[in-house]
C-alpha cells in the first residue's frame, strides 16, 4: 500500500512539474531558462509534496494502523509538522511568484487578440472541487475518465480547466468536425518541444527542428502506403513466427508480458529492421517494457531519485541503443525508423547527436508500446470468455499461409478484416473501452469557429485536450452496458462487421488528427492474436483465473494501461 501511496504521490507532482514546464516555457511572460524554471519550482516543491501528501493520506488511511498508535500518530505528525513548518517559509514566495504571473498584462487570464475579439480565455471555466490541486489529482487519479465526467457535468462545447501552472482546453466530442478543419493548426510532436528537456535533455536546435516539423506527410508514406504495409507485415510477421517456433513445448509464464514482447519486437522488427535491440537483446527488451510503464515519472523533479526506476531504465536503454547503432550502422540506416527520425533529417552529424537517439526512443515508446499494450488489453479480454475464444480461433485456422519460405510458411492475415469478423469485432470493442483521449499544442495562433458564438483567438501554444473515450463509454450512443466489453455490438444481423458501430469508434484519433500507423498497428496485433490462438492451447497457471486486468494509476494519454498480469500455461498443439 505504501508503495501504492508513493507512486500517486509522485504522478501527482510529476505531472504538475510536467505541466508546469510546458507551460512555464511557452508562456510570453515566462522565463526561458531552464536553470531558471527549476530554480523556482524547488522553492514549491516540498510545500505542494507535502499537502498532496497529506490529502492522499485522507484518501488511502487503512484503519489498521490502529493497532499501533505510536507508529500512526508519527506516520501523520511529522509531515504535518514539516508541512507547516516550510510552508512559513515557502508560501510567501509563491503568492509572490503568482500574484506577478496573474498581474502580467500578457497572462493566460488576460490574454486577448489586440482587436476585441474573444479569446480562450472567454470561453466557460470549471473549477475543481479542491482549489488549485482538484483537477490535478482528479487527472492523476483518474485518468482521462476524470475529463469524460467534467463533460458530462456541463452543456458548454469547450471549456477550460485549470492545474497548477497550465490551463487545459477540453473539447466535447460535437466538436470534432470543427476542429478537423485545423488538422495543420495544432500537432502532437509539439508536445515533445515542451517535455522533451526535462524528460530527455533535448538540446536547443532539436527543439526548434521539432517545433517546425510536420511529420504527417512522411509518416503517411512510411506508414499508409499499400506498399509498404505489405513490406512491413511481412517482416513482422516473420519475426513473430520465428520467435514462437523456438518455444518450448509447454510454457509456464505471464501472458500479458508475452504478448507485450512478442508485439514489440514483431514492430521494431519492421521498423527497425530483423537487427534492432528490442529483438536480439533481453535485457534491453526487459528495461524497454520498465520504462514504457514508468515513464510519465520522469517528469517528477530531482527524477534520478524520485523516479529512479524510469531514469535508470532510461540511462540504459541511451546507451545500449548508441551501442547497437555503431555494431549494425549499415542495415540501421536503411529502415523506416531512421527516416522518421528529425535528428537524422536536420542535423548533418546527426550520428555524434545524443538527441538522436532520445529521438528514437521516443518514437519507440509511441510505435512500440501502443500496439503492444492494446495487443495485451485484446487478449486478455478474449480470455475471460471461452465461448468467444472458440469463435475466433475457429476464424484464425481459416488463415492461409503464405509459402514465401517452404521450411517457414507464415500466416497470411492480409484479408484478416473479412475472413475474420469476430476478432475485428473484439479489437474494435477493446479500441472502444480503452482508448482515452489525445493532447494537441496550437503550432500558431489561429481562430476557432465555434458553432453559435463568435470565433474565438486561440494562441500559440495552447494546450487542447480531445478526449475519445467521451463518446466510446456514451450510454446514449451505446446502450446501458457501455462499460462492458461485447464484441457483439459490432457484428450486424448478416454477421459481418457492422459498418456503422465501427464508425462510432473514436480510436485513432480525433477531429482529423488520425494515425498514420493504424492499419500497420492493427494487422500486427492480429498476427499476434492469430498465431498464438493456432500454436497454443492456453489454460490459467494453478491457482490463477483468468480476469479483466485492473487499471494502472496514472495519466493514461491515448490508452488505459492495464494494471496486473496472470500466469499461464501455453501448451504447444500437435495437428495430425
Amino acid at each position: 500500500m505504501r508503495k501504492a501511496h508513493k507512486r500517486k504521490q509522485g504522478d501527482i507532482i510529476g505531472y504538475a512539474v510536467m505541466i508546469g514546464y510546458v507551460v512555464y516555457f511557452h508562456s510570453p511572460s515566462g522565463p526561458k531558462d531552464s536553470s531558471t524554471y527549476f530554480e523556482s519550482l524547488t522553492y514549491c516543491h516540498t510545500s505542494v509534496d507535502q499537502l498532496s501528501d497529506l490529502l492522499l493520506r485522507f484518501i488511502m488511511f487503512d484503519h489498521t494502523r490502529t493497532l499501533n498508535h505510536i507508529s500512526s500518530f508519527s506516520l501523520n505528525i511529522i509531515p504535518t509538522l514539516i508541512f507547516f513548518l516550510v510552508a512559513a517559509y515557502v508560501l510567501p514566495i509563491i503568492t509572490r511568484r503568482l500574484l506577478r504571473y496573474v498581474a502580467s498584462p500578457t497572462s493566460f487570464s488576460e490574454k486577448s487578440s489586440g482587436h476585441g475579439t474573444p479569446s480562450i480565455s472567454n470561453l466557460p471555466h470549471l473549477s475543481g472541487v479542491v482549489p488549485w490541486l482538484g483537477h490535478l489529482m482528479g487527472l492523476t487519479i483518474d485518468s482521462t475518465r476524470y475529463i469524460n465526467s467534467l463533460i458530462a457535468s456541463t452543456t458548454a462545447p469547450i471549456f477550460t480547466i485549470n492545474i497548477p501552472f497550465a490551463r487545459i482546453t477540453v473539447c466535447h466530442p460535437s466538436m470534432d468536425r470543427v476542429l478537423s478543419r485545423h488538422v495543420n493548426d495544432t500537432g502532437l510532436a509539439q508536445v515533445l518541444v515542451y517535455v522533451g528537456p526535462r524528460l530527455f535533455g533535448l538540446k536547443q536546435d532539436t527543439i526548434k527542428a521539432v517545433f517546425g516539423y510536420n511529420p504527417q506527410p512522411l509518416h503517411k508514406q512510411k506508414f499508409g502506403h499499400a506498399e509498404n504495409i505489405v513490406s512491413l507485415n511481412q517482416r513482422s510477421s516473420t519475426n513473430i513466427r520465428d520467435r514462437v517456433a523456438k518455444m518450448p513445448e509447454v510454457n509456464e509464464l505471464l501472458i500479458g508480458r508475452w504478448v507485450f514482447e512478442l508485439a514489440v519486437s514483431a514492430t521494431a522488427s519492421a521498423v527497425w529492421g530483423v537487427a534492432n535491440p528490442w529483438s536480439m537483446d533481453q535485457e534491453f527488451s526487459n528495461e524497454f517494457m520498465k520504462l514504457s510503464e514508468t515513464f510519465d515519472t520522469l517528469g517528477r523533479p530531482f527524477s534520478w531519485l524520485t523516479a529512479n526506476s524510469a531514469w535508470k531504465s532510461r540511462k540504459f536503454l541511451l546507451k545500449r541503443l548508441r551501442e547497437f547503432h555503431l555494431q549494425h550502422r549499415e542495415a540501421r540506416v536503411q529502415t523506416t525508423g531512421h527516416s522518421i527520425n528529425v535528428v537524422a533529417s536536420s542535423d548533418p552529424d546527426w550520428e555524434n547527436n545524443p538527441d538522436y537517439y532520445h529521438i528514437e526512443m521516443v518514437s519507440a515508446l509511441g510505435l512500440l508500446a501502443t500496439t503492444s499494450t492494446l495487443a495485451v488489453w485484446l487478449t486478455r479480454h478474449l480470455l475471460t470468455d471461452p465461448d468467444l475464444v472458440k469463435v475466433v480461433l475457429k476464424e484464425v485456422e481459416q488463415v492461409k499461409y503464405v509459402e514465401e519460405d517452404e521450411d517457414k510458411p507464415r500466416l497470411d492475415f492480409a484479408n484478416v478484416r473479412s475472413e475474420c469478423p469476430w476478432l475485428m469485432a473484439s479489437w474494435y470493442e477493446t479500441l472502444r473501452l480503452h482508448m482515452t483521449g489525445v493532447a494537441r499544442i496550437a503550432r500558431h495562433d489561429f481562430m476557432l469557429n465555434i458553432p453559435g458564438s463568435e470565433p474565438i483567438a486561440v494562441p500559440q501554444g495552447e494546450i487542447f485536450m480531445l478526449p475519445m473515450c467521451a463518446s466510446n463509454l456514451d450510454v446514449d450512443v451505446w446502450g446501458l452496458d457501455a462499460a462492458v466489453f461485447k464484441a457483439s455490438r459490432f457484428i450486424d444481423k448478416e454477421g459481418h462487421v457492422s459498418g456503422s458501430a465501427v464508425r462510432k469508434v473514436r480510436a485513432f484519433g480525433v477531429a482529423g488528427n488520425m494515425c498514420p500507423g493504424r492499419v500497420f498497428g492493427t494487422d500486427i496485433v492480429f498476427s499476434v492474436i492469430g498465431t498464438m490462438l493456432r500454436t497454443f492451447d492456453i489454460e490459467a497457471a494453478p491457482g490463477e483465473e483468468f480476469r479483466v486486468p485492473t487499471l494502472r494509476g496514472g495519466f493514461n494519454v491515448g490508452f488505459e494501461r492495464y494494471g496486473d498480469d496472470v500466469k499461464v500455461l501455453l501448451k504447444r498443439k500437435h495437428t495430425a
